[in-house]
Protein backbone atom coordinates (compact mmCIF):
# COMPACT_ATOMS: atom_id res chain seq x y z
CA UNK A 1 0.00 0.00 0.00
CA UNK A 2 1.12 3.89 -0.63
CA UNK A 3 -0.58 5.07 2.16
CA UNK A 4 -2.69 4.55 5.21
CA UNK A 5 -5.76 6.00 2.75
CA UNK A 6 -5.01 3.23 0.48
CA UNK A 7 -5.10 0.86 3.21
CA UNK A 8 -8.71 2.32 4.93
CA UNK A 9 -9.87 1.50 1.05
CA UNK A 10 -8.71 -2.17 0.67
CA UNK A 11 -8.37 -3.26 4.29
CA UNK A 12 -12.41 -3.90 4.76
CA UNK A 13 -12.20 -5.78 1.11
CA UNK A 14 -9.25 -7.42 1.36
CA UNK A 15 -8.30 -8.17 5.34
CA UNK A 16 -4.61 -9.12 6.23
CA UNK A 17 -1.31 -7.43 7.13
CA UNK A 18 -0.06 -5.01 5.18
CA UNK A 19 3.27 -2.63 5.19
CA UNK A 20 3.01 0.81 3.58
CA UNK A 21 5.42 1.56 0.75
CA UNK A 22 5.63 5.02 -0.80
CA UNK A 23 5.66 5.34 -4.62
CA UNK A 24 8.98 6.36 -5.49
CA UNK A 25 10.17 9.17 -7.76
CA UNK A 26 13.67 9.64 -10.03
CA UNK A 27 14.11 13.17 -8.25
CA UNK A 28 17.11 14.14 -10.70
CA UNK A 29 14.68 14.41 -13.42
CA UNK A 30 12.98 17.40 -12.04
CA UNK A 31 15.75 18.34 -10.57
CA UNK A 32 17.99 18.67 -13.44
CA UNK A 33 15.30 19.75 -16.20
CA UNK A 34 15.22 22.77 -18.05
CA UNK A 35 12.32 25.11 -17.41
CA UNK A 36 9.99 25.96 -19.82
CA UNK A 37 9.91 29.79 -20.83
CA UNK A 38 7.09 32.10 -19.11
CA UNK A 39 6.31 36.32 -19.34
CA UNK A 40 4.66 36.32 -15.91
CA UNK A 41 2.91 34.67 -13.09
CA UNK A 42 1.77 31.19 -14.40
CA UNK A 43 -0.52 28.38 -12.75
CA UNK A 44 0.11 24.76 -13.67
CA UNK A 45 -2.35 22.21 -13.60
CA UNK A 46 -2.00 18.89 -14.96
CA UNK A 47 -4.51 15.90 -14.29
CA UNK A 48 -7.60 14.37 -15.82
CA UNK A 49 -10.37 16.66 -16.80
CA UNK A 50 -12.83 15.08 -14.51
CA UNK A 51 -15.00 16.39 -11.77
CA UNK A 52 -12.50 14.50 -8.57
CA UNK A 53 -9.89 16.12 -10.16
CA UNK A 54 -11.41 20.00 -8.76
CA UNK A 55 -10.70 22.15 -12.11
CA UNK A 56 -13.95 23.13 -12.01
CA UNK A 57 -13.00 25.19 -8.63
CA UNK A 58 -9.71 26.37 -9.94
CA UNK A 59 -11.40 27.66 -12.96
CA UNK A 60 -13.71 29.50 -10.35
CA UNK A 61 -10.38 30.69 -8.61
CA UNK A 62 -8.83 32.19 -11.85
CA UNK A 63 -11.93 34.46 -12.03
CA UNK A 64 -10.73 36.16 -9.35
CA UNK A 65 -6.95 36.35 -10.40
CA UNK A 66 -5.27 39.39 -12.03
CA UNK A 67 -4.87 39.38 -15.69
CA UNK A 68 -1.85 39.34 -15.70
CA UNK A 69 -1.66 35.71 -14.52
CA UNK A 70 -1.51 32.37 -16.85
CA UNK A 71 -3.13 28.90 -15.92
CA UNK A 72 -1.65 26.32 -18.03
CA UNK A 73 -4.05 23.40 -18.22
CA UNK A 74 -2.46 19.87 -19.41
CA UNK A 75 -3.76 16.83 -20.25
CA UNK A 76 -7.94 15.70 -20.94
CA UNK A 77 -10.72 13.77 -19.94
CA UNK A 78 -14.71 13.81 -20.50
CA UNK A 79 -15.44 17.55 -18.94
CA UNK A 80 -12.42 18.87 -21.68
CA UNK A 81 -15.24 20.15 -23.87
CA UNK A 82 -17.59 21.51 -21.82
CA UNK A 83 -14.79 23.16 -19.52
CA UNK A 84 -13.45 24.81 -22.43
CA UNK A 85 -16.18 26.28 -23.81
CA UNK A 86 -16.82 27.55 -20.69
CA UNK A 87 -13.63 29.63 -20.59
CA UNK A 88 -13.29 30.44 -24.56
CA UNK A 89 -13.46 34.24 -23.96
CA UNK A 90 -10.40 33.64 -21.26
CA UNK A 91 -7.09 34.53 -23.43
CA UNK A 92 -4.97 33.77 -19.52
CA UNK A 93 -6.14 30.36 -20.16
CA UNK A 94 -3.90 27.95 -22.23
CA UNK A 95 -5.09 24.36 -22.73
CA UNK A 96 -2.21 21.84 -23.53
CA UNK A 97 -4.15 18.49 -24.27
CA UNK A 98 -2.06 15.70 -23.55
CA UNK A 99 1.91 16.99 -23.28
CA UNK A 100 4.65 14.40 -23.23
CA UNK A 101 6.82 13.67 -20.37
CA UNK A 102 9.62 15.58 -21.17
CA UNK A 103 7.12 18.73 -21.64
CA UNK A 104 5.37 18.03 -18.54
CA UNK A 105 8.26 18.23 -16.47
CA UNK A 106 9.83 21.66 -17.99
CA UNK A 107 6.21 23.24 -17.48
CA UNK A 108 5.85 21.77 -13.80
CA UNK A 109 9.44 23.27 -13.38
CA UNK A 110 9.18 26.81 -15.23
CA UNK A 111 5.61 27.41 -14.15
CA UNK A 112 5.69 29.82 -10.77
CA UNK A 113 2.84 27.54 -8.99
CA UNK A 114 1.69 24.39 -9.19
CA UNK A 115 -2.12 23.82 -8.21
CA UNK A 116 -3.33 20.51 -7.70
CA UNK A 117 -6.98 21.13 -6.47
CA UNK A 118 -8.68 17.82 -6.02
CA UNK A 119 -11.99 17.32 -4.60
CA UNK A 120 -11.53 13.76 -3.29
CA UNK A 121 -10.46 10.16 -4.47
CA UNK A 122 -6.70 11.03 -4.23
CA UNK A 123 -4.58 8.39 -1.99
CA UNK A 124 -0.81 9.59 -2.48
CA UNK A 125 0.47 12.52 -3.76
CA UNK A 126 3.08 11.67 -6.05
CA UNK A 127 2.40 15.25 -8.35
CA UNK A 128 2.91 17.19 -5.35
CA UNK A 129 6.73 15.24 -4.93
CA UNK A 130 7.43 15.78 -8.34
CA UNK A 131 6.41 19.85 -7.65
CA UNK A 132 8.81 19.76 -5.15
CA UNK A 133 11.62 18.21 -6.62
CA UNK A 134 11.11 20.97 -9.21
CA UNK A 135 10.87 23.82 -6.87
CA UNK A 136 7.99 24.74 -7.42
CA UNK A 137 5.10 26.15 -4.98
CA UNK A 138 2.16 24.12 -4.34
CA UNK A 139 -0.94 25.16 -4.07
CA UNK A 140 -3.03 21.58 -3.08
CA UNK A 141 -6.45 20.96 -1.71
CA UNK A 142 -5.94 19.64 1.69
CA UNK A 143 -7.39 16.21 1.77
CA UNK A 144 -5.68 13.00 3.05
CA UNK A 145 -3.61 11.47 0.42
CA UNK A 146 -1.77 14.94 0.26
CA UNK A 147 -1.07 15.37 3.47
CA UNK A 148 0.83 12.49 3.54
CA UNK A 149 3.12 14.07 1.60
CA UNK A 150 2.45 17.70 2.34
CA UNK A 151 2.09 19.80 5.59
CA UNK A 152 0.04 23.10 4.91
CA UNK A 153 2.78 26.46 5.62
CA UNK A 154 5.70 24.34 5.26
CA UNK A 155 5.99 23.05 2.21
CA UNK A 156 3.08 23.91 0.13
CA UNK A 157 -0.22 25.91 1.07
CA UNK A 158 -3.50 23.63 1.65
CA UNK A 159 -6.72 24.83 1.29
CA UNK A 160 -10.36 23.03 1.80
CA UNK A 161 -11.07 20.96 -1.12
CA UNK A 162 -13.95 22.60 -3.33
CA UNK A 163 -13.25 26.09 -1.87
CA UNK A 164 -12.98 28.31 -5.26
CA UNK A 165 -12.29 31.19 -2.73
CA UNK A 166 -9.62 29.78 -0.80
CA UNK A 167 -8.33 28.81 -3.38
CA UNK A 168 -7.85 31.73 -5.32
CA UNK A 169 -6.26 33.25 -1.87
CA UNK A 170 -3.51 31.57 -1.94
CA UNK A 171 -2.74 31.39 -5.30
CA UNK A 172 -2.93 35.34 -4.91
CA UNK A 173 -0.98 34.82 -1.79
CA UNK A 174 2.16 33.28 -3.23
CA UNK A 175 2.08 34.90 -6.59
CA UNK A 176 2.62 38.10 -4.31
CA UNK A 177 5.57 36.98 -1.88
CA UNK A 178 8.62 35.99 -3.24
CA UNK A 179 9.59 35.12 0.53
CA UNK A 180 7.13 32.73 1.32
CA UNK A 181 7.67 31.03 -1.90
CA UNK A 182 11.14 30.60 -0.80
CA UNK A 183 10.42 29.58 2.43
CA UNK A 184 7.78 26.72 0.99
CA UNK A 185 9.80 25.53 -1.85
CA UNK A 186 13.07 25.00 0.04
CA UNK A 187 11.09 22.55 2.91
CA UNK A 188 9.18 21.08 0.21
CA UNK A 189 12.68 20.20 -1.98
CA UNK A 190 14.04 18.55 1.28
CA UNK A 191 10.79 16.89 1.54
CA UNK A 192 11.27 15.07 -1.90
CA UNK A 193 14.37 13.28 -0.53
CA UNK A 194 12.22 11.15 1.57
CA UNK A 195 10.37 9.69 -1.40
CA UNK A 196 13.59 9.46 -3.42
CA UNK A 197 13.58 5.68 -5.86
CA UNK A 198 17.07 5.18 -3.01
CA UNK A 199 14.79 5.92 -0.17
CA UNK A 200 12.15 3.03 -1.41
CA UNK A 201 14.69 0.44 -2.17
CA UNK A 202 15.96 0.72 1.36
CA UNK A 203 12.69 1.11 2.91
CA UNK A 204 12.23 -2.80 0.51
CA UNK A 205 15.25 -3.88 1.94
CA UNK A 206 13.88 -2.91 5.72
CA UNK A 207 11.06 -5.36 4.79
CA UNK A 208 13.16 -8.28 3.91
CA UNK A 209 15.39 -8.00 6.63
CA UNK A 210 12.37 -8.70 8.43
CA UNK A 211 10.80 -11.24 6.54
CA UNK A 212 14.80 -13.00 6.78
CA UNK A 213 16.16 -12.24 10.01
CA UNK A 214 18.84 -14.79 10.17
CA UNK A 215 20.03 -13.46 6.46
CA UNK A 216 20.59 -10.10 6.36
CA UNK A 217 21.66 -8.32 3.82
CA UNK A 218 24.50 -5.74 4.49
CA UNK A 219 25.79 -3.71 1.53
CA UNK A 220 25.03 -0.65 0.14
CA UNK A 221 21.54 0.55 -0.63
CA UNK A 222 19.67 -1.56 -3.27
CA UNK A 223 18.43 -0.37 -6.65
CA UNK A 224 14.74 -0.70 -6.90
CA UNK A 225 14.94 -2.14 -10.43
CA UNK A 226 16.97 -5.05 -8.56
CA UNK A 227 13.76 -5.19 -6.38
CA UNK A 228 11.18 -5.35 -8.91
CA UNK A 229 9.13 -8.01 -10.24
CA UNK A 230 10.56 -7.42 -13.66
CA UNK A 231 14.43 -8.22 -12.62
CA UNK A 232 13.26 -11.55 -10.32
CA UNK A 233 10.84 -13.09 -13.44
CA UNK A 234 14.65 -11.76 -15.37
CA UNK A 235 16.85 -13.63 -12.91
CA UNK A 236 14.50 -16.28 -13.44
CA UNK A 237 14.42 -16.91 -17.02
CA UNK A 238 18.62 -16.62 -16.78
CA UNK A 239 18.54 -19.41 -14.06
CA UNK A 240 17.02 -21.77 -16.42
Amino acid sequence: MVSKDALALVLPAVPGEYETLFNGVELDVYRESVEYHTTGPTIFFCGRHEERKGLDVLLDAMAQMGPEVTLWVASSGPDTERLRARTAADQRIVWLGRISDEEKVARLKGAHVFCAPSLHGESFGVVLIEAMAASTCIVASSLGGYRNVATDDVDSLLVPPGDAAALAAALQRVLADDQLVARLTAAGDRRADDFSMSALAERYAEIYRMLAPTRVYQGPPLSPWLLSPRRTRHTRMMRR
